[in-house]
């Protein structure tokens, strides 16, 4: 998500700078942006594939239900002769892991498409996959949400966890403006 968000602000410093006539930075920003595009992709290739793997492990009843919701709210998509997307395993299996946490599957797919627009988008599905995510505070790498408690519960810790805070001596506080003799000099 950080890599992203850094494609959209280089994008915008492109922008900026084309604007005012600076053709030097407007390239160099570019060129950035598509640097980070290439991380990007590198980055998102592990989860990405886990999660098509889990999405083609949905039991065929859960498939069919998440296809049902996608061609309700995406029906202008491009999509097989069944009017389902391609591609759409990594989406099925982050509707199912949200609808798992507690959210409605529909509600924030809603959410997700009302966000930005879509038009742009060089992959829409992967592009829902990341805000779907985000909306319903899934962990970026799909094995994580195994580990995870559901919304609303409290972590718990081992007890031995438990005994060792008790055991353990208050922090002191440290002072909220730090000593200035402790600052390095200025150059």
């Amino acid at each position: 998500m950080l890599l992203s968000t850094l494609v959209l602000v280089t994008l915008a410093a492109a922008r900026w700078h084309s604007a005012r006539g600076h053709a030097q930075q407007a390239h160099a920003s570019r060129q950035a942006a598509e640097h980070l595009r290439i991380a990007y992709r590198q980055a998102a290739a592990t989860p990405m594939r886990a999660l098509h793997d889990q999405g083609r492990a949905l039991p065929e009843a859960q498939r069919r239900t998440y296809e049902t919701t996608l061609r309700a709210v995406l029906p202008e998509q491009d999509g097989r002769a069944d009017g389902v997307p391609a591609r759409t395993d990594a989406l099925l299996a982050t509707l199912a892991q949200a609808e798992q946490a507690g959210h409605d599957p529909e509600t924030l797919l809603r959410q997700a498409i009302d966000m930005r627009e879509l038009d742009t988008a060089a992959d829409v599905n992967d592009v829902l996959v990341w805000r779907l995510r985000r909306l319903a505070q899934l962990p970026a790498h799909p094995g994580e949400a195994l580990r995870r408690p559901p919304v609303g519960t409290r972590p718990t810790k081992p007890s031995a966890n438990r005994t060792s805070e008790r055991n353990t001596p208050a922090a002191t506080p440290r002072p909220a403006v730090p000593d200035p003799r402790s600052r390095p000099p200025r150059r």
